[in-house]
């Protein structure tokens, strides 16, 4: 038996990443300019916590988390 983490993992790598994200970020309505996101991305690029298209801080997808105004970086880069 695995743990839940790791189940949902692998079915997420099943997915197409980048279309989940772009999917949700299509219904989201405060999302930060293209500059912003560039350096957030930069940022995000270098951090020892991305592991592929996870934060391993948070969770997340970090090419969702950066385009979200009302989001934070959980190991305050930006």
């Amino acid at each position: 038996m695995s743990c839940k983490g790791c189940d949902i993992k692998e079915e997420a790598a099943l997915f197409d990443v980048e279309a989940l994200i772009a999917e949700q970020l299509s219904v989201e309505v405060d999302l930060v300019s293209e500059e912003i996101l560039v350096q957030r991305l930069q940022k995000c690029e270098q951090c020892p916590f991305k592991s592929n298209h996870t934060c391993t801080k948070c969770g997340c997808f970090y090419k969702f988390r950066a385009n979200l105004a009302i989001k934070n970086c959980p190991n305050g880069q930006w």
